[in-house]
């Protein structure tokens, strides 16, 4: 039963929301506060340089948000975005997590906010994603579609 409700759309919804309320309250307070993501759902722009991808060794990682890591964040209905600095040489990267992967909202080191839901990628988006693949595949089909520099 309980493993039902923690897969259940309207129970992940529900958690979502929870997730936003927090994180819009904790920004509008300008308060420091970590969050604990799941790192499968996470993404990197640029994308993180080998070396430090190997470094995460866990399927979740602890992002502290301070100074001008919580500055630069914004949230949306979707997601939290925010930019951190990477390994030692503080490589730069936007990172996205969307709100149902975000497993923890702490605040001084204290829990606030766990969401048991458990996190789906939008089916439509895996979709779309897997037909442009599959499509761009073909090597006719790449003068479709330019790369703009």
């Amino acid at each position: 039963m309980l493993e039902n409700i923690l897969k259940d759309d309207s129970f992940c919804t529900l958690m979502k929301m929870h997730v936003y309320e927090c994180l819009e309250y904790v920004l509008q307070k300008n308060a420091e506060f970590s969050v604990l993501v799941n790192l499968k759902y996470t993404k990197f722009t640029p994308d993180l340089p080998a070396h430090i991808k190997d470094s995460f060794k866990s399927p979740v990682i602890l992002f502290t948000l301070g100074g001008y890591t919580l500055q630069s964040a914004n949230l949306s209905q979707n997601e939290l975005s925010f930019e951190a600095g990477f390994g030692s040489e503080n490589f730069a990267s936007l990172v996205e997590v969307p709100l149902g992967a975000i497993v923890q909202i702490l605040v001084s080191e204290s829990p606030i906010l766990i969401n048991f839901s458990e996190y789906k990628e939008d089916v439509s988006k895996v979709r779309t994603e897997k037909s442009k693949n599959i499509f761009m595949s073909n090597p006719n089909n790449k003068t479709i579609f330019k790369k703009k520099d």
